[in-house]
């Protein structure tokens, strides 16, 4: 990076940075004073944490923000190279920062968990038993993603290096939504669903805006880049907005909390923020409408583009500064108290009623994740100036779409806590129903396409191995920790989405009939035997867990995990014939 000819910035810039990040700091800690009130904890922390604390986890905020944009616009909507390496170098100081930040972070929220002030006798005697806690191993999570991807930032600036750098940006993201304030023992994972997805809707949105304006003119104006960034600013937008809502309701006690409790009131303003950034939305939209290219108009659009734009950074800087107040600041609804009897006290919810025709379709608990992922599909599918989709292709995508929410806020979400059998058809749909919908609907990377091309036997092992991946999770101790937590909850969902993508992007690589239904037998087989095992073993998949949900109705888990046996052999097979259906059909008619 040390070869790239980007100019420095002026003091009068860094001047004017500098002092609104001190004035964004004053907020924040202003904001956090008065959202944690009298709490004794906080006191306890001493004056250093209760100002470091939200003036760090600003500045890791922010930072964050502007690595996982800035990567975004540099991976997939810059085609320049010196701008691609324009922005990296703004990613990698961010990234840098990012690091430093969460470290300096780590060390006051240390201070506040347990109340000890920095630079007292006591503070870091009990430090290795922080460290072991849910907060302390997620904290140092993300600061060692973060490092890991300030080291692939200075690697280079390719496209794939800040591809990356995205996904590690991400996972940072995600780490530190497991950290969040969760509002009630039964909201904690829509509490944590909702923190992530707002997190890495405020980075892609607040640092993608913040890396275009280090574009020279000629970048920074192109239709193409600013067309693509204002859709996905749309769809940030809107994350931003259910998102927050959602969070803010499940971390309430009562409605009157909007005229009694400062951390409510620091969430409306955080709303009233996010209307305002929508109406300056709506006017760049018009500015875009009137074109940049043109004489006179198109120069005046441009202009007023541009100045909008620093306004929103402003406005969202300022959002992110109330929110590093409120992630410092214990929400109104404290931790309840788990829900009565064993189930309560393993999965955090009641157990549900029997399983009956009328419980079952009426069985209902919103997953935010789930909901999210199907709205950003949608949105991204059918986005300006995307490609051409066939009917069809849109067809397979909307259903997908719909049957991954009802898989993962539906019936099969309430009683996959207490019942193998809903816990393995869950899942089982997921892959061979979502994923395959998905996989045959999006275009095959072509990367895969090039790997897998004439090399069946390679097509085979690409397609069998999320099926053994999802078997080596219920098999061994991977499957107690996704029951535990929500984190390898939703990472266990996501691998059997994808893997099911993967599979049918695996069939797809290939010509020719006989070799696809070839490699539509792997995974197959492999669903198979696993079915055969699970009717077969006297084993209870995590006993501890499913044989210890205290329910009285159907008592016997591992009739249970037989009838999961089954479900799994039926919709396998069920699938494995469609699938061969289809790629016996002729390509003039799969493309319609």
């Amino acid at each position: 990076m040390s070869a790239l000819s980007a100019r420095r910035p002026s003091a009068l810039v860094v001047a004017i940075l500098l002092g609104a990040l001190t004035v964004l700091a004053v907020i924040s800690v202003l904001a956090a004073g008065a959202a944690g009130g009298g709490n004794l904890v906080l006191r306890g922390a001493g004056a250093m944490a209760r100002a470091g604390a939200p003036v760090s986890a600003m500045l890791a905020d922010l930072a964050a923000a502007v690595t996982l944009g800035g990567a975004v616009v540099a991976g997939w909507l810059l085609h320049a190279e010196a701008d691609r390496a324009r922005v990296m170098t703004a990613v990698a100081v961010a990234a840098g920062i990012t690091t430093l930040a969460r470290g300096t972070s780590l060390a006051f929220s240390y201070a506040v968990a347990t109340g000890q002030a920095v630079g007292s006798v006591r503070f870091g005697s009990d430090l290795e038993v922080f460290l072991a806690t849910d907060l302390g191993v997620w904290l140092v999570s993300a600061l060692v993603i973060a490092a890991a991807a300030t080291t692939i930032a200075v690697a280079g600036t390719s496209r794939g290096i800040a591809r990356t750098v995205a996904v590690a940006a991400g996972l940072v993201a995600f780490a530190s939504a497991m950290t969040g304030h969760a509002g009630g023992g039964q909201n904690h994972e829509v509490a944590t669903s909702t923190m992530l997805i707002h997190l890495l809707a405020v980075g892609i949105w607040l640092g993608g805006l913040a890396v275009l304006q280090l574009l020279p003119s000629t970048a920074r104006d192109d239709a193409t880049v600013v067309r693509g960034f204002s859709h996905l600013a749309l769809i940030c937008w809107i994350a931003l907005a259910v998102s927050g809502v959602w969070a803010l309701s499940v971390r309430m006690n009562a409605p009157s909390e909007v005229l009694t409790s400062a951390y409510v009131q620091l969430g409306l303003a955080k709303a009233v923020l996010l209307v305002a950034l929508g109406g300056l939305g709506v006017i760049q939209r018009r500015q875009l409408a009137t074109g940049f290219a043109a004489e006179g108009p198109g120069h005046r659009a441009a202009g007023i583009y541009r100045r909008l734009a620093v306004l929103e950074l402003a406005l969202m800087g300022l959002a992110v500064a109330i929110a590093a107040a409120m992630s410092s600041s214990p929400p109104p609804a404290a931790e309840g108290i788990p829900p009565a009897g064993p189930a309560g006290i393993l999965t955090g919810y009641p157990l549900p009623a029997a399983p009956d025709l009328g419980t079952v379709l009426t069985a209902w608990r919103p997953a935010p994740f789930g909901m999210m992922l199907a709205c950003v599909l949608l949105l991204v599918w059918w986005r300006p100036r995307g490609p051409q989709r066939t009917r069809s292709a849109s067809i397979r995508l909307v259903l997908g779409a719909a049957v991954l929410v009802a898989l993962t806020s539906g019936p099969l979400n309430v009683y996959s806590k207490v019942l193998v059998s809903a816990h393995l058809l869950q899942h089982v749909l997921l892959l061979a129903v979502v994923g395959v919908l998905l996989g045959t609907a999006l275009a095959v990377p072509a990367r895969l396409r090039r790997a897998l091309s004439g090399r069946h036997w390679l097509a085979a092992l690409v397609a069998g191995a999320p099926v053994a991946l999802l078997a080596g999770v219920y098999a061994g101790p991977l499957l107690r920790i996704a029951l535990e937590g929500h984190a390898g909850h939703l990472v266990l969902q996501v691998l059997a989405l994808t893997g099911g993508a993967v599979v049918t992007f695996a069939v797809r690589s290939l010509a020719g009939v006989r070799a696809r239904i070839l490699v539509i037998a792997v995974p197959l087989a492999l669903a198979v035997a696993g079915a055969v095992v699970l009717l077969s073993t006297d084993t209870l998949i995590a006993a501890s867990w499913f044989g210890a949900t205290g329910r009285r109705w159907w008592p016997d888990a591992l009739a249970d995990q037989q009838r999961g046996g089954i479900a799994v052999a039926v919709v396998s097979l069920a699938a494995a014939a469609v699938a061969a259906l289809a790629v016996r059909r002729p390509a003039s008619q799969r493309s319609r």
